[in-house]
């Protein structure tokens, strides 16, 4: 089967095809690709079972390709379905050529589960589960602003609260980055406030703070206003978050993209004040001054050279993982000289 698409997949995941035995759950959100791999592994078996589930990883799989065959092919003692769920099967060790003999006569009432990270369209294992009749590709990018929305209604519904529109607003502008990191965040927050029936801006405030989006936020507007102080400390902290240079330099991107609309607001004869609170999704307060100045520092032809600039740093450093943050941090301090001319 070809590639889930984005709205498919979680309903994939809650109900899997009764006739397809093998998924793929891969991208950059770990965090989401490990939530949906543990529902997809737990959707066929009996929570209360301890030996219906089985957990291999990927580097032992692939330094004894015969440990798979023989755990998908055993008789489990008790009967009845089991799932085999496959960790970190994005590393060097190829395993597809050990799924493509499982795929050929497929376990009786066993489904596989692979977990990866996030894999070329040419690997090896994507390019299986892709052209596989019997297999589902499951992608699994970010969240964007829709799905934080769901995600923080959902888990504040489920704690038996309300929210305020503007603690919404607030909360949704710093979640997104793991859906895992987010899930934790609105959770941690219903139990602050239990109690109390409504969830308010303060609350968020008080007890929200995704350190990897503050250090993106504090990037994006350091490289956007010319501060290279700022953009040199969040740098290191991002690269001690471990937060991917093609990640970092892909917000930053967007970033711009939302200064090119604004911009062409401002040149139209909108005041930049109104062109920021014009973009959608609404720019977080306490960001919109910083957005602001870049909108008055930034021409529309700049922009553009700037978007260029990250484009090919997004490229360039998911070809080359290991220079990545030295391409990340050639683009954005060369971003923020410009915006310091």
């Amino acid at each position: 089967m070809v590639a889930a698409k984005a709205n498919e997949a979680d309903r994939i995941v809650d109900r899997p095809p009764e006739s397809v035995s093998f998924y793929l759950v891969y991208g950059p959100d770990a965090g989401l690709v490990a939530e949906r791999a543990a529902r997809l592994a737990r959707a066929r078996i009996k929570l209360d079972d301890p030996f219906a589930l089985i957990r291999l990883d990927g580097a032992a799989i692939g330094s004894d390709p015969n440990r798979l065959a023989d755990e998908a092919y055993a008789i489990p003692m008790f009967g009845g379905a089991r799932a085999i769920w496959i960790r970190d099967a994005g590393g060097r060790a190829n395993i597809a050529p050990t799924l493509t003999r499982l795929m050929r006569d497929p376990p009786p009432e066993t489904t596989i589960v692979i977990e990866a990270g996030d894999l070329k369209k040419s690997s090896p294992i994507r390019t299986l589960f892709e052209k596989e009749k019997l297999a589902y590709a499951i992608p699994c990018f970010a969240d964007d602003g829709a799905a934080v929305a769901r995600l923080i209604d959902d888990e504040v519904r489920a704690a038996g609260l309300a929210i305020s529109g503007e603690a919404r607003q607030a909360l949704g502008a710093l979640l997104g980055g793991d859906r895992l990191a987010s899930r934790g965040e609105v959770t941690k927050l219903c139990l602050y406030a239990h109690g109390r029936g409504r969830i308010e801006l303060a609350d968020v405030e008080a007890v929200v703070g995704d350190a990897a989006a503050v250090t993106m936020d504090e990037i994006v507007d350091a490289a956007a206003t010319g501060d290279i102080p700022a953009l040199s400390a969040a740098l290191a902290r991002a690269e001690g978050d471990g937060i991917r240079a093609d990640v970092l330099c892909g917000a930053v991107l967007r970033h711009f993209q939302m200064l090119d609309l604004a911009r062409a607001d401002v040149d139209a004869g909108k005041r930049p004040a109104d062109a920021v609170a014009g973009l959608r999704p609404p720019v977080f307060y306490k960001r919109q001054d910083k957005v602001m100045k870049a909108v008055s520092i930034w021409t529309a032809p700049r922009i553009i050279r700037a978007m260029e600039i990250l484009a090919r740093a997004v490229r360039d450093a998911r070809l080359d993982a290991a220079l990545g943050a030295t391409i990340a941090a050639d683009a954005l301090f060369t971003i923020a000289r410009a915006a310091q001319r």
